[in-house]
């Protein structure tokens, strides 16, 4: 008999996350699964990405507290193997059902950030409660996939037995990855010119503020013409077209909506830059070193720093600040070092890879 899995995502809005259990998804239709996806709301351009075997169960609903019966319902009528969660709301909604027995299917949690962030300024409140349900409910999953050192360590830290931790990368590199890259840009002014690169949610967490102020300060030391293009959508984006005009960059600075394919833009860039306060694997970051691209990013919280450091396309800032960061962008723009490493240096972050090692735990129960 066929296996079963539902995946659960807030949305189809870009995200690494999104991007990672859809192209787990679609591997395993094509392994003989019957894949679910259950969305809160089925919203975002990624649906487009989804195999036309994953059956979308979409709940309409705008927040998942309202969505609990439904899931519960769902679960039932469908009777799944497995369930599958990276987002922390969604996985600590499924320990807790699965801890007083509403639901009996094994469970799958791939945390995508750190677990217990002291960075995030969010309602004291809010976080308070979900270091609180972490602590307590996140232990009741049935395998989880550790995308970092940092991850793995947390995990342990709530009595998750070593055996039940699977070390995996984020699903990257499809069969498609490098002939999207090549894809020409729709705006063929951006293609022809020089442009510094920046992709993620407009939020506290991917702060673009700190990319945006040592942007101001390169434009004043930069003797060619370059652009900064930072692709995303969120919470921050008045707040940051502010601050560019501001500093009068407005020529020189561009805020894009989400894109299907970002490869063709990281392709065409002259540097990534990332500027996160945390992370988990970053998907954007790796997709930069794997297209050899110079890349820049911060040293923070989650990130996978021991595993990016083996990279020479990779550099990391030896402190955090506005004026370190611009100083690294200017030393690698005049640098304008190329790098060509070979296909196979990357084979680790192919979506077989990781996906297999799933497939073959779900196998053996």
């Amino acid at each position: 008999m066929k296996k079963k899995i539902i995946f659960f995502l807030q949305n189809f809005n870009v995200g690494g996350a999104e991007r990672n259990l859809i192209n787990y998804a679609n591997y395993f239709v094509c392994h003989n699964i019957d894949i679910y996806i259950v969305v809160i709301s089925d919203k975002g351009i990624l649906k487009k990405n989804l195999h036309k075997n994953v059956k979308i169960i979409s709940l309409k609903k705008k927040k998942l507290l309202f969505s609990i019966s439904k899931i519960i319902n769902i679960i039932k009528i469908i009777k799944p193997d497995y369930l599958f969660s990276s987002l922390l709301h969604i996985s600590l909604l499924l320990s807790f059902l699965k801890r007083h027995k509403f639901i009996n299917s094994k469970l799958i949690i791939r945390p995508s950030n750190i677990l217990f962030n002291k960075i995030n300024s969010e309602n004291y409140f809010k976080k308070h409660i979900l270091n609180f349900l972490t602590k307590h409910y996140l232990k009741y999953g049935d395998l989880y996939l550790s995308i970092s050192g940092e991850i793995f360590k947390t995990l342990r830290t709530l009595n998750i037995e070593s055996k039940k931790i699977i070390r995996i990368n984020n699903a990257i590199i499809d069969n498609n990855f490098y002939k999207k890259s090549k894809e020409t840009l729709a705006n063929k002014k951006i293609q022809k010119s020089d442009f510094i690169l920046s992709i993620g949610r407009l939020t506290e967490q991917k702060n673009h503020m700190m990319l945006i102020k040592a942007f101001s300060l390169i434009k004043k030391k930069y003797k060619k013409k370059i652009f900064l293009i930072i692709i995303g959508e969120g919470s921050l984006k008045k707040k940051l077209i502010i601050e560019i005009k501001s500093r009068n960059i407005q020529d020189s600075v561009f805020i894009l909506n989400n894109k299907l394919n970002v490869k063709n833009f990281i392709n065409h860039s002259k540097l990534f830059v990332q500027t996160s306060l945390w992370e988990g694997q970053p998907n954007v970051l790796l997709e930069a070193i794997i297209l050899n691209k110079q890349v820049i990013a911060t040293k923070c919280a989650g990130q996978n720093n021991h595993n990016l450091h083996k990279f020479k396309n990779c550099y990391f800032l030896k402190n955090n600040s506005v004026i370190n960061l611009s100083k690294a962008i200017l030393f690698f723009l005049k640098k304008n070092k190329k790098y060509n490493f070979p296909k196979n240096k990357y084979k680790e972050y192919e979506v077989d890879n990781s996906a297999k090692k799933i497939l073959n735990e779900i196998r053996k129960n």
